[in-house]
């Protein structure tokens, strides 16, 4: 899936006043994030860090610089990282073998099946002992590492989905960024009409409920209900978002990538094959790379009933089964620490997930701005199966061989299912 290969942003009001809260709150507290690790002579030992392959050289560089100043901090500490792919089925490996990395990715859509078969260290004890603040995390993020109350996990960054526009195609037909479906809707019915672009369409939507779901929350639908005990899918609220989202496609407005001769939305973007697209942050390192001469700009998503979309995050987590323990949430807190996430951010590949860490590159406030409306990629556990039936269900209705309705049937007895 290209959201977790590019998943994983900004000056202005929003992240000023961002600043200014947790700058107050960490002076009210009279702590820092040296105040809140072990002391370096404290640990030692080798411990292990996975992730998976994602960004290109940029984000191995990245990541490289921030274990290098880790290294520096605490030379008696060291550190071997393996980028694991794939990456879910190798850590399920190394968990059944009773050898997994000390210090892990985990996806906030593979979190709840981790947490529940106890793979996870619970970080409370820690965050007690040596006094550690999470008041800098925003709250919805640090919430998607939460399970039955215990908190497992921090958020190393995080990527919402906001609206990509060819600032040129718009202004051929005179049209600012749209803000709410209607406007969406008329908008590439103009570009249509002028045929713009031209070989194309005027929206790339990727079919996958990774987007859509976007769409289902800002008309008041759900997959599931607040306490995740019942499916919610079968509903005139996803029901009327399935064919909005479907419809620009069937309508002409909209193409898959698949349909645009792409490998994804941000590359139908940059062939200028589509006008207008939703992707996260990822999307701005990608053009930047490969089509510096494409003119768009970042907007946030559009809305219908509510303003919402979708967050995807990462958290750096213990392994249970860690043999040095003191040296892995050392080296995490590192992690997803102010010096830390500073340099992993840097580039823009992710956005901060803590309030007190600036970003030194622009060009993202939408991002920002939309973060506050950002629903975690997650569900409840079992969800996976889940999720490749409502997948392959979309794909069959973009196709023309199911209807919304039964799509919308099939999944609410997968659901059901895997909550019992």
């Amino acid at each position: 899936m290209r959201n977790r290969a590019r998943r994983i942003v900004l000056f202005g009001a929003v992240v000023a006043s961002l600043l200014v809260a947790a700058v107050t709150a960490a002076v009210s507290q009279g702590r820092t994030d040296s105040q809140t690790m072990p002391a370096a002579q404290e640990v030692t030992g080798n411990i292990k860090l996975a992730g998976w392959t994602s960004g290109g050289s940029t984000e191995g560089v990245l990541l490289k610089q921030v274990l290098a100043g880790f290294a520096k901090k605490y030379p008696r500490i060291k550190v071997t990282y393996t980028a694991l792919d794939p990456y879910q089925q190798n850590m399920l490996a190394q968990f059944a073998a009773r050898r997994p990395p000390d210090v892990f990715y985990v996806d906030s859509n593979d979190f709840p099946d981790w947490a529940k078969q106890g793979l996870l260290e619970p970080l409370g004890p820690y965050i007690t002992k040596y006094k550690f603040s999470t008041k800098p995390y925003f709250p919805r993020l640090l919430n998607a590492f939460r399970y039955k109350g215990k908190l497992y996990g921090l958020p190393k960054g995080f990527s919402p989905l906001s609206m990509q526009v060819n600032t040129a195609m718009l202004a051929r037909i005179n049209a600012r960024p749209p803000t709410t479906w209607a406007q969406l809707r008329s908008v590439a019915q103009r570009l249509k009409a002028a045929n713009v672009p031209a070989g194309g369409r005027p929206i790339c939507l990727q079919p996958e409920w990774a987007r859509m779901l976007a769409f289902v929350y800002q008309n008041g639908g759900s997959l599931l209900n607040a306490s995740k005990t019942r499916a919610t899918v079968n509903t005139p609220a996803v029901r009327e978002a399935v064919n909005f989202y479907v419809g620009l496609i069937n309508d002409g407005l909209a193409g898959t990538q698949q349909q645009l001769g792409t490998g994804w939305c941000g590359e139908a973007l940059g062939k200028e094959k589509a006008a207008i697209i939703f992707e996260g942050n990822w999307v701005m390192p990608f053009m930047a790379e490969q089509f510096p001469s494409v003119n768009y700009r970042v907007n946030r998503m559009v809305r219908n009933k509510q303003a919402a979309t979708l967050s995807f995050t990462v958290s750096y987590s213990i392994a249970k089964a860690s043999k040095n323990k003191a040296a892995a949430w050392t080296l995490l807190t590192y992690l997803a620490g102010r010096q830390g996430m500073a340099t992993w951010t840097s580039k823009g590949l992710e956005l901060p997930s803590r309030k007190d860490v600036r970003l030194r590159v622009p060009g993202r406030t939408a991002f920002i701005s939309d973060a506050a409306v950002g629903r975690a990629w997650q569900f409840a556990p079992g969800f996976s199966r889940v999720m490749t039936v409502a997948n392959n269900e979309l794909t069959a209705v973009i196709e023309g061989k199911q209807t919304v309705n039964g799509m919308l049937a099939k999944i609410q007895e997968a659901a059901n299912e895997a909550l019992r």
